[in-house]
């Protein structure tokens, strides 16, 4: 099949009133903004467009917010800004179904996600009742290195939450990194069980709505992930666009023609309305 490139960021504006939009590969890559970000959500806010930015950060929303301001991405581009680690702290928040004490398995700059919170953090797997997965235990840790944790956990029985689905993220040089829906994913393989929050998921998606106020079909979601982003918007009711020049590309070592891009799409199961290399190719257009 051959996929539909947007005649403009100006004909979707036309088309849509909400924007759900991705950050790490689509606006930024956690250190660079990429090319047309900035523009692309100042044309937006022209058009008077509800914007929800919508990431799988396993932190607050306070800490993004800082990246973003860092990055010249102010709270004048968009509306509401939501983060897995946001939904997840918010959810423990009115539950503590899970019980008081857990296990934190992720990197330290992301333990003080439900610091805030009644809960007690125990390094000790025996006394803990859930396991809180932000991550590996440090940036750039091995698959290997990280299994002896996860067969402890195991041992221990302990649920886990996972607070960033996202399987792994990757930066404009090229260099990958595992995030903790890997890490949730081999745990589930080796019999444990996990609840995730983020995308694809549904929680973070009632949120987004209940923000922008703008029904489904008047609603596109951006992102360049097909099993979190474009899976989700399926999932919500909602079109996508999904941005071929992100995760896609680094994985295959350039962007998919549309054979090899249909044949990820049936293999993720998910399937966007749109496609277009970067943002900034629909400002250029």
């Amino acid at each position: 099949m051959s996929f539909t490139l947007p005649e403009s960021l100006e004909a979707l504006a036309l088309r849509y009133d909400a924007f759900f939009i991705d950050l790490w590969g689509v606006l930024h890559d956690g250190t660079a903004l990429y090319d047309g970000a900035i523009e692309t959500l100042k044309e937006l806010r022209r058009h008077h467009k509800k914007i929800v930015l919508i990431s799988n950060a396993p932190r607050k929303t306070e800490k993004v917010l800082e990246t973003l301001e860092r990055l010249g991405i102010t709270d004048s581009y968009y509306d509401t800004l939501i983060t897995s680690g946001q939904a997840a702290h918010d959810m423990l928040a009115r539950s503590n179904q899970w019980g008081l004490h857990y296990y934190y398995l992720g990197p330290s700059k992301d333990e003080d996600v439900i610091a805030d919170l009644p809960y007690e953090k125990t390094d000790i797997a025996a006394h803990a009742a859930f396991v809180l997965n932000a991550g590996f235990e440090q940036d750039f840790q091995s698959t290997d290195d990280i299994l002896p944790t996860l067969n402890r956990l195991l041992k221990a029985r302990l649920p886990l939450i996972c607070i960033n689905p996202d399987m792994e993220v990757v930066k404009q040089d090229g260099t990958r990194m595992w995030c903790a829906g890997w890490v949730a994913r081999r745990y589930e393989e080796m019999g444990g069980s996990v609840t995730y929050v983020g995308k694809p998921y549904p929680l973070v998606y009632e949120t987004a709505f209940a923000a922008s106020g703008i029904a489904p079909a008047r609603t596109l979601a951006i992102g360049d992930n097909l099993l979190t982003d474009i899976m989700g918007a399926n999932h919500a009711g909602i079109d996508s666009l999904l941005i071929t020049g992100g995760i896609l590309k680094s994985e295959h070592g350039t962007i998919p023609d549309d054979v090899s891009l249909q044949s990820l799409c049936d293999q993720a199961g998910a399937q966007p309305t749109f496609v277009a290399p970067m943002l900034g190719s629909l400002i250029a257009s």
